[in-house]
């Protein structure tokens, strides 16, 4: 009985462990694979939390699809630009032509968290003041559940 912590903690553990084994094994959804779930799954969470309307949600989709092709566009720069980096630092490209890479690539983060930021406005501009009350909590929420995590995290270190 002295051990009954440890015991505890490895029957939770296996138990962790073995409910996503299972559920890989008899065909479960694999979407923690594919980013574009979550993206999905983001903007259900927050019709439902935030009870959106119809014409709302209908506005939302037409804010993404709008601006669906700049952001692939984005992408693809950013991926290249990356590769770009990659290879010249393999090939020991001299410090001007990095600064310029990494120049580049800083412009496209600039920009892509510019986007964001009128993406997030652009939303909360069709919300009314009781969803933008219903947000705010919920942000509070997330970041106060980030914070323990964080904790956790650095208690376990």
């Amino acid at each position: 009985m002295k051990n009954w912590k440890a015991m505890a903690g490895s029957l939770v553990l296996a138990g962790t462990l073995a409910v996503p084994g299972m559920t890989m094994a008899f065909g479960g959804d694999n979407h923690h694979r594919d980013p574009h779930h979550y993206k999905g799954h983001f903007f259900e969470h927050m019709a439902e939390e935030l009870d959106l309307t119809e014409g709302q949600k209908a506005q939302l989709k037409a804010n993404r699809d709008a601006n669906r092709d700049a952001h692939k566009a984005q992408r693809k720069q950013m991926r290249e630009l990356h590769k770009q980096l990659r290879q010249a630092i393999e090939s020991g490209a001299d410090q001007a032509t990095l600064d310029s890479l990494g120049t580049e690539l800083g412009k496209l983060q600039v920009a892509k968290m510019q986007e964001r930021h009128q993406m997030r406005t652009q939303f909360e501009a069709i919300l009314t003041d009781e969803q933008k009350a219903k947000l705010e909590q919920l942000k509070a929420e997330r970041k106060e559940r980030r914070k323990e995590r964080r904790e956790r995290r650095q208690d376990d270190e």
